[in-house]
């Protein structure tokens, strides 16, 4: 073990042989080469997909050099494109690609590139099709996942499929946790991949070297060869390269370089993140209780964290990164996984993978709790999450990730709310809920048992910061405050705009999963749409005590944004004719935060958001009136207004509640308008021997002389009587009455009339009978918006046209 220690000590500072120590692959070895082997012999590639191929280079005794610089070649470039010795297929078609160093030339690797069907499934979805038409056994198609996460050339080509894109494997897990019941030659083919990579009995050990000496459990064959360290004996963490691999060490330095300056003192130092554990008694430690890191060349994944076996609760780990990522994608996995070693180093109730949705969450954020806005790697998963938020927060489903492949899990997008609870409390509290799940089962009970308030009160304030845009983009705790996220949640768009009905409703969902949302944006136009009730079909869930919100935000006439809790009306009101309610945008969402696994809220009916042409802020227009008895000649009695009905001020407040209509906001106030203005009137009839006649003459419309009753939505209902008999009229109804009791003298001539006649100016509105309380035949507001009829009765008849007006 000491000479181990010695030897692992002395290849981190040589930099992996005698060459330029700037130069990873100086080629100081070149002259002894003797003869190169490359590995993988063969491979299938799709066609955008990416082989980085290892040379052996051997010295005549059969040594294996660690200084070699190679010069990679193939037969058509058109087919296999190489580029620092990685190949790239480009076309579909075969190519054979060798390695050379000095003279030394290697046998050719056949790579075959084949265009990927279209439609064509990942290789998860292929081997469970076939296990369900009974093709393969169930330890069948545990190896070949392994083998599809690894680009293990024996996966039968009918099984590979396209590139999933995703962030890590569950594979190697599920092998641990089945292992016991697996066949001795099942185990055999898994093995390579459960020791850690550096290892003489790993998959990518040289070739011939002994892969696969498991028996109950796998075994390491305690040799290190091809492998190097590229960090120095006093750094945190051991980064291993493989010295046959071109590039490799640079790409190493980098991971070694982030870990040391970066991750390790944010996570560990800073943050006070438990340390990871170290493996001192791990079943192959390579000879260092350090955390070991190793970049890996064939895997389909970026980054893994693999525990010990027989430890699902606490343990020791070792961590795999792509070699092929990029230096800042190398970067962010390598926090990533870090934050998963340190999760292991706490002890959970229940296993670690039971944790699944919150450990990938809290690892994804801690690339912005290292980096910040320096490197935002964690917002390529953003949208796997805010594209799905009426799902669950522990929904590992796939297919909702835009950016990063539709087979990455949508809990890498759940980070969200980790960055939410660390900036609006503390990174501390993250730390905390951790801790908590030592105590508890799951991620859910964790952060209810750590965060003040619990869901019930944060998770609300989540959803609405999810919209991330006006008005909530611009706050100090925002998204794009913190950190610069441009993506909003996605929501359900509709057109707000009647578009020429006369009235529209648009239904919402009437389900609400336990810790969703639903996010809904209606945009307005037209000024024809002027009324509009939201109805809250979650009211009674929320009054029995379920935990559920209903939040509003709308920009209102001044283009300045309104902001409210809907959650405790059953109605909800805006007046498009009024400046301070003229909703130009509006968003509704809906939050459950019950934490019921599986659980939902049903609405005791879909809620919804009508909007119809009925004006409800102030009608402006004429009203005339002739009274022309049977017995009457000549003109009658006439009088034409000019009059202007109104809703009363203090019901255009933002706050109005009607007394007539429990349980809502701003409902109500364009039920009765009251009258302004002035008419005139004059007469001119005779009756009998008589005629009369009078003015014309102005008069003045007098307060509280007449009124406008309005039913915008019948659905409605009040504890008044009067006001419920009024609702059961059609929709759109109205009902309209002025009377002026001003007392004129009329001029009366004609032999035996007595002069002057004194009577009152009287009605000079009615819209329609009443018969006490119910009223017959109301008429309703034309398609076009106006109040426009005529209506007889015993002699009277009334000629009205009234427009809605929008307040400037």
């Amino acid at each position: 073990m000491l000479a181990l220690l010695v030897a692992l000590a002395a290849c981190s500072n040589t930099g992996g042989g005698g060459g330029d120590p700037k130069d990873p692959d100086g080629g100081s070895d070149n002259a002894k080469v003797a003869s190169i082997v490359v590995t993988p012999d063969q491979s299938f590639l799709w066609v955008g997909e990416r082989l980085t191929p290892a040379a052996y280079a051997y010295d005549e005794r059969g040594k294996l050099l660690e200084d070699v610089s190679f010069t990679w070649s193939g037969t058509d470039a058109t087919v296999a494109r190489i580029e620092d010795g990685r190949v790239h297929g480009a076309s579909s078609g075969v190519s054979l690609v060798t390695a050379s160093a000095g003279s030394v030339k290697s046998s050719a690797v056949t790579v075959l590139v084949a265009d990927p069907p279209e439609g064509l499934k990942t290789s998860d979805e292929l081997l469970a099709m076939a296990a369900e038409a009974g093709l393969l056994a169930p330890h069948e198609v545990l190896t070949y996942r392994v083998f599809a996460a690894f680009n293990d050339p024996r996966l039968p080509l009918q099984y590979k499929g396209r590139a999933t894109g995703a962030y890590e494997t569950a594979a190697l897990q599920d092998v641990i946790d089945q292992y016991d019941t697996l066949s001795a030659q099942t185990k055999a083919l898994v093995d390579p991949y459960l020791v850690p990579p550096a290892d003489g009995a790993s998959w990518l050990a040289p070739p011939g070297s002994g892969q696969g000496l498991g028996n109950s459990r796998p075994t390491c064959k305690g040799t290190t060869d091809g492998w190097s360290l590229v960090n120095a004996p006093t750094a945190n963490v051991n980064v291993w390269y493989q010295t046959t691999v071109s590039g490799q060490k640079k790409k190493a330095a980098v991971v070694s370089d982030a870990i040391e300056k970066d991750i390790w003192p944010k996570l560990f130092g800073a943050l006070g993140f438990p340390t990871p554990l170290p493996d001192s008694t791990a079943f192959c430690s390579l000879g260092s209780p350090k955390l070991d890191v190793f970049l890996v060349t064939t895997s389909a994944f970026h980054g893994l964290t693999v525990p010990e076996f027989g430890a699902p609760y606490q343990s020791s780990v070792f961590i795999m990164l792509n070699e092929a990522l990029s230096d800042d994608e190398l970067r962010g996995a390598a926090a990533h996984e870090l934050m998963h070693a340190s999760h292991w180093a706490f002890r959970t109730k229940s296993f670690q993978a039971s944790y699944g949705w919150l450990r990938d969450a809290v690892a994804n954020w801690a690339i912005d709790a290292v980096y910040g806005k320096s490197l935002q790697l964690e917002q390529n998963y953003a949208n796997c999450y805010l594209s799905s938020v009426e799902l669950p927060l522990q929904d590992r489903s796939t297919g909702h990730c835009l950016k990063m492949g539709s087979d990455v899990a949508r809990d890498y997008g759940a980070y969200l709310w980790i960055q939410y609870i660390a900036n609006t409390l503390s990174p501390a509290t993250v730390k905390s809920i951790l801790a908590a799940t030592g105590s508890v089962d799951t991620g859910v009970e964790a952060i209810n048992a750590v965060i003040p308030g619990g869901f019930q009160k944060h998770w609300p304030l989540f959803g609405k910061m999810l919209w991330n845009q006006a008005p909530v983009d611009s706050k100090p705790a925002s998204f794009t405050t913190w950190d610069a996220l441009s993506e909003a949640v996605k929501s359900d768009d509709r057109k707000g705009d009647l578009s020429g009905a006369p009235t529209l409703r648009d239904f919402l969902e009437a389900e609400l999963k336990s810790l969703s949302h639903r996010v809904y944006y209606f945009d307005f136009t037209d000024p024809q749409t002027r009324s509009m009730l939201f109805y809250n079909g979650f009211f009674e869930q929320k009054k029995a005590g379920k935990h559920v919100k209903v939040q509003a935000l709308w920009m209102d006439g001044s283009n300045g944004w309104q902001e409210e809790d809907w959650s405790d009306y059953e109605f909800v009101g805006l007046c498009r004719d009024m400046k301070n309610q003229r909703a130009q945008h509006l968003v509704i969402i809906l939050s459950n935060a019950e934490t019921e696994v599986g659980g939902r809220v049903t609405a005791s009916e879909a809620p919804y958001l009508r909007r119809n042409n009925v004006g409800c802020w102030k009608l402006q227009g004429t009203a005339n009136v002739l009274e022309k008895q049977p017995n009457w000649t000549g003109l009658g009695r006439k009088g034409v207004t000019n009059v202007t009905y109104e809703v009363d001020a203090a019901s255009m407040l933002l706050d109005y509640k009607s007394p007539l209509f429990p349980d809502t906001l701003r409902v109500g106030a364009s039920l009765l308008m009251f009258p302004s203005g002035s008419f005139s009137f004059e007469a001119g009839y005779g009756s009998g021997p008589c005629s009369y006649s009078f003015g014309p003459a102005n008069f003045t419309v007098l307060p509280l002389s007449g009124v406008v009753m309005t039913n915008h939505f019948p659905e409605l209902h009040s504890p008044d009587e009067t006001v419920t008999k009024w609702l059961s009229t059609p929709a759109r109804s109205y009902a309209a009455s002025l009377a002026d009791a001003s007392g004129i003298q009329e001029r009366v001539a004609g032999k035996d009339c007595q002069s002057p006649h004194y009577t009152i100016t009287g009605n000079l509105l009615l819209t329609n009978e009443a018969h006490g309380e119910v009223h017959v035949n109301p008429p309703t507001v034309l398609p076009d918006g106006r109040f426009l009829k005529t209506y007889t009765d015993l002699g009277f008849t009334f000629d009205w046209s009234f427009t809605p007006q929008s307040e400037p």
